[in-house]
């Protein structure tokens, strides 16, 4: 069975309660929809951000402004790597990471939606509120930055208007919260939803 090797693939120097190797590249393979090979240059990539191999909020939040340098990432990050920190423990590894993305970019449409879900679930009771919609949007548009929206800038009653457009759309009961099985009706009845998301996750690599 092919490992990662200590002194080349996975930092020998983390402590035992953060090192998490991988028994092998075999059992990455088992638990996602990559190839060995795809692993090998996704590892290489992740190695090179992430040297530790534990990758800490606040490192998190580093090599995302790298890519959003316009905006302000913290809000979006703390959601996002709340979601990738599966087991709470205040970091996570690479293989957090390649499951995450496995599901991502190979995953069947409900399990992107079940992640889209977990990821809009920011106070992890199962449930979707006009707030939480409304801070995750606005964490989007701070995000991408004012620079962005130069034409049409973003105002709270922008975000209010988008919030109440989209939520209306989902909570057909008018209960005021919106579940997982609402969620995953609206979106597999929305064939142009659908296909956006989609495109979207089959180009994330």
């Amino acid at each position: 069975m092919e490992a990662f090797e200590h002194n080349d693939d996975y930092p020998a120097l983390l402590p035992k309660q953060i090192r998490k190797v991988p028994k092998s590249i075999e059992e990455i393979v088992r638990i996602t929809k990559f190839s060995k090979t795809e692993i090998r240059l996704l590892y290489k990539g992740f190695k090179q951000e992430c040297p530790s191999g534990a990758v800490t909020e606040p490192e998190f939040q580093a090599i995302y402004s790298h890519f959003f340098p316009h905006g302000n990432c913290q809000n979006y990050t703390s959601f996002l790597f709340r979601v990738l920190d599966r087991r709470k423990r205040m970091y996570f590894t690479f293989e957090d990471y390649i499951q995450t993305l496995s599901i991502l970019v190979r995953g069947s449409i409900k399990e992107k939606l079940h992640w889209i879900f977990r990821l809009y679930d920011i106070y992890d009771d199962g449930k979707l509120t006009k707030q939480t919609f409304e801070t995750i949007l606005r964490s989007i548009y701070d995000l991408l930055g004012s620079n962005i929206f130069i034409h049409q800038p973003i105002t709270d009653e922008t975000v209010e208007k988008h919030t109440n457009l989209l939520f209306e759309k989902l909570d057909l009961d008018h209960s005021g919260t919106i579940n997982l099985d609402d969620f995953e009706n609206y979106c597999l009845n929305n064939q142009q939803l659908i296909d956006e998301i989609d495109f979207l996750t089959s180009t994330a690599v």
